[in-house]
């Protein structure tokens, strides 16, 4: 006999069991809490970098696209201001004209998990049309005739055909809207639409006018929307 109460006893060793059962449940709770967010916070944080680093990708194209269609609407409201062709006007469209190209690039960098080889083969015509008008046109420039025909017609028809292929391809992987894919594909034709329709002010010309051209600007400027709202999506 120690001389303590039984009762008391047990209600003290009643106490030290709750309160070590107390202890290791709050420690068992607080251990739930910290794991509760650890995989879907990392997931989240994953997922949110994706999108950022798509966005950040994306966004070279978008301010190409924006500068492209300012220049476009710069010339032609300068060739409808200024009617006559000039041949300065043929060295500064090779700014939006070769921008033009590298934003079509971009497009398909952001479609290229939906379209195939035709989209690939289409924007290859398309790029070796650009190219091929701008030699041309820069050969002219610096005073080698020869090249003239590479400026024009052979360039043009391969960019316009390209063109065509390239909008088709779009419009049918629904990345960016089908009406996108339809305004890059009918662009050049209505660029000559337009040109045409204000020949009254300012009359058509192969070379140094570049009315017409304002209807590229409209493509950029929507391509630019588009490309920026599917890279808000990702």
């Amino acid at each position: 006999m120690t001389g303590g109460h039984p009762h008391r006893e047990t209600l003290a060793r009643t106490a030290r069991s709750t309160g070590t059962t107390g202890t290791a449940g709050s420690t068992r709770g607080t251990g739930a809490t910290r794991g509760t967010g650890g995989p879907g916070s990392t997931e989240g944080a994953e997922g949110a970098g994706t999108a950022a680093a798509a966005a950040a990708k994306g966004r070279p194209f978008v301010a190409a696209a924006l500068v492209s269609a300012a220049c476009w609407f710069a010339l032609g409201i300068e060739s409808l201001v200024s009617p006559p062709p000039q041949s300065y006007r043929d060295a500064l469209v090779q700014v939006p004209w070769v921008l033009f190209g590298a934003v079509l690039a971009g497009v398909q960098r952001a479609q290229s998990h939906r379209t195939g080889r035709f989209a690939a083969a289409a924007l290859a015509v398309t790029l070796a049309g650009t190219a091929a008008a701008t030699v041309g046109t820069v050969g002219v420039l610096l005073g080698h005739g020869a090249v003239a025909v590479v400026a024009f017609p052979v360039g043009p028809l391969l960019f316009s055909t390209g063109l065509v292929a390239f909008g088709v391809a779009t419009a049918r992987a629904r990345v960016l809207p089908a009406w996108v894919g339809a305004l890059i594909a009918l662009s050049q034709f209505a660029v000559m639409a337009l040109g045409l329709a204000l020949s009254v002010w300012a009359p058509v010309s192969q070379t140094g006018s570049y009315t017409g051209g304002m209807w590229h600007g409209v493509t950029m400027l929507c391509v630019a929307l588009a490309l920026r709202g599917n890279a808000a999506r990702r």
